[in-house]
């Protein structure tokens, strides 16, 4: 009875979307459909309600986190592998190709599904392609029904793993017309779907540069600040994938750096505030991002996030910390972020007035000595000690 990318009233960090770490309770959908329910009676009525016994690893004291799914949010009926049709052989495709236009919604989610679980293969993805399923899903990722949108991009992500896949997509303007319209679509489950579409194929250089062509950048820039946590997630990381030649000056002109300074002054969040420091990392790598760094003092903001709690912790404690597992957790975003930052600094005291404005911060440099003495991440350990080397 439990649909990911749900979470349950009992979590304190309920929010609209939870894809990377979902919800720890058992019913979680039913528990937010029905929030005046008490979520034990509901758990006990669907576990008198089974044929037979179910209990996973999350009942366990203390639960487990879930990890990243990439199953729909948006919950359908009788659409399940048990439920449906599948079709099989060599005129499984073409039948399911067909079926994308049924007039029957149900069939019509059916065949996505289908073709979501048969393109897993690498050769019924190149299949698919070759039959230019990808120009029939064209209209279906704005359809009016948000579960059909939410599938089809869903297996247009499945086939942009394939690089044919990816150059498939980036090569039918309709649809990348339809993609800006569903990165602003009003439904958050839809716009996560979208984002993850677009990041799968910012992966490759030759797909990312047809992207930047068509102004996913600036589209993606104008959404971060109002956009939910999970899904900036996924738009910082398309972002550093195209930020690169060219796209890196796009970025420049469309404002870029104020908007990840933005982003810093208002997120929390590790893996947000990491992958932000990555994006600036890339902008400082032109003359204009260096002189942007410098007139708002960039090394101070840097320097604020290489100084944490944990990371003060002695070196002969780190071992006993990694005993616990939350606090290994901790360790690990943490660390991201100091790398991250590290690195920022590296390339912004690359010129002499950079170098003699971060021997002036306080703390900075007994900090980098600490993080180069970390034998635990020997990236951290690397970019701190060039820094020093620059900064001497």
């Amino acid at each position: 009875m439990y649909f990911p990318g749900t979470t349950s009233r009992d979590d304190p960090s309920r929010d609209l979307l939870c894809t990377t770490i979902h919800s720890i309770n058992n019913n979680s959908y039913l528990q937010s459909k029905f929030e005046e329910i008490n979520p034990r009676l509901i758990n006990r009525c669907v576990h008198k309600a089974r044929e037979f016994q179910w209990q996973d690893v999350y009942d366990l004291e203390p639960p487990f986190n879930r990890l990243t799914s990439d199953q729909p949010t948006i919950p359908a009926p009788n659409v399940d592998v048990t439920r449906r049709p599948v079709a099989f052989g060599r005129w499984a495709m073409p039948k399911l190709r067909r079926e994308l236009h049924h007039e029957k919604e149900e069939v019509v989610i059916a065949a996505i599904e289908s073709i979501a679980d048969l393109c897993h293969d690498p050769e019924r993805g190149y299949e698919a392609v070759h039959l230019k399923v990808v120009d029939r899903m064209v209209d279906r990722i704005v359809h009016e029904n948000p579960i059909i949108q939410e599938r089809s991009l869903m297996a247009l992500e499945i086939i942009a793993r394939l690089a044919d896949g990816k150059e498939a997509i980036v090569s039918n303007d309709g649809l990348l017309d339809n993609l800006v319209v569903c990165v602003e679509d009003q439904l958050a489950e839809v716009r996560i779907k979208a984002a993850a579409l677009l990041e799968m194929i910012a992966r490759f250089w030759k797909t990312a540069d047809v992207l930047i062509r068509f102004g996913f950048i600036q589209v993606l820039l104008g959404n971060l600040l109002e956009e939910e946590n999970e899904i900036v997630d996924i738009h910082l990381e398309t972002l550093k994938s195209m930020m690169y030649g060219a796209g890196k000056k796009i970025a420049l002109d469309a404002d870029a750096f104020n908007i990840f300074m933005d982003i810093l002054d208002e997120r929390t969040e590790t893996g947000i505030v990491s992958k932000t420091l990555d994006c600036l990392t890339r902008l400082t790598f032109t003359r204009t991002g260096e002189k942007m760094a410098q007139e708002i003092n960039l090394l101070e903001t840097l320097n604020r996030y290489l100084h944490d709690e944990v990371s003060n912790t002695p070196s002969h404690l780190v071992s006993a910390m990694w005993r616990s597992m939350r606090v290994h957790a901790v360790w690990v975003a943490t660390a991201r972020v100091y790398t991250s930052a590290a690195s920022t600094i590296m390339y912004c005291t690359i010129k002499t007035k950079a170098k003699i404005t971060a021997s002036k911060i306080k703390g900075l440099a007994k900090r980098l000595i600490d993080l180069a003495q970390n034998h635990l991440n020997p990236t951290i350990q690397m970019y701190a000690i060039k820094v020093r080397l620059l900064c001497i």
